[in-house]
């Protein structure tokens, strides 16, 4: 096993638990902001968390800064790209095939 894919596991749970916590269309802010962004799915070393949808930087690899809210969403960049809610609803994210027609 290469030093990344110890490191995914090594974070599979904490990244699963921030996933939950955002289940049912939360949206979310930084620790120590009031700004709320919404939420989308993000990938992060092979992982999938829940990041601000406008992709601002949160000044630190530590995706569990990242705090649900049922506030609305007050960040002006995921105003503007017309990001009002958040389309995550938490839980594993698996994409799926539509294999109608084959």
């Amino acid at each position: 096993m290469n030093g990344i894919s110890l490191l995914q596991e090594a974070l599979s749970a904490p990244a699963e638990e921030a996933r939950n916590r955002f289940a049912g269309r939360l949206n979310g802010y930084l620790e120590g902001s009031d700004i709320v962004h919404a939420v989308r799915l993000q990938g992060w070393l092979g992982l999938e968390v829940p990041g601000p949808g406008c992709h601002v930087g949160t000044g630190s690899w530590d995706f569990t800064r990242f705090k649900a809210t049922t506030s609305p969403v007050t960040c002006g960049r995921c105003r503007s790209a017309g990001l009002l809610t958040s389309s995550f609803t938490g839980g594993p994210h698996q994409q799926t095939l539509d294999l109608e027609g084959i």
